[in-house]
């Protein structure tokens, strides 16, 4: 069973990026499923391990691309602020889950279909139309 299913409302119009949202989604899709399945501990937090890997990649290429694309300073720094709280709320969920698993799985995956869907639709959409110009983004390590 899918949790959440990638759709075209998702898309910023840039591959790359478009893929990284979609492995996202994915990652979340595996947590779901492996709650829905009963897997242990162990194998969600794995899950979390490499969402919270994934996740960091992601907001690196996604802050890069937007400087490439011309994304007003001021918006980049407020969008670089609203990653490092993600970041924080992911760490602080996975440390939940490691001492209280019941109360905390429900917190992600109420956590995990906000952040993912609300923040793409509300906060990376916003740099879209930046990067109509800007030709398909490679990152630069």
């Amino acid at each position: 069973m899918t949790y959440v299913v990638w759709s075209d409302m998702f898309s910023v119009r840039r591959p790359y990026i478009d893929n990284q949202h979609k492995k996202l989604l994915e990652i979340a899709n595996d947590f779901h499923a492996a709650l829905k399945d009963n897997k242990g501990k162990e194998f969600l937090f794995e899950i979390l391990n490499s969402l919270i890997h994934y996740t960091e990649e992601h907001f690196r290429n996604e802050e890069e691309i937007m400087e490439m694309a011309g994304y007003p300073a001021v918006d980049i720094e407020s969008h670089k602020k609203n990653h490092e709280q993600l970041v924080r709320d992911i760490f602080g969920l996975h440390q939940g889950f490691m001492h209280s698993e019941e109360k905390t799985t429900h917190e992600l995956e109420i956590f995990l279909n906000n952040w993912l869907v609300q923040h793409i639709l509300l906060e990376d959409k916003k740099y879209e139309p930046y990067c109509e110009n800007l030709t398909d983004y490679r990152p630069r390590k």
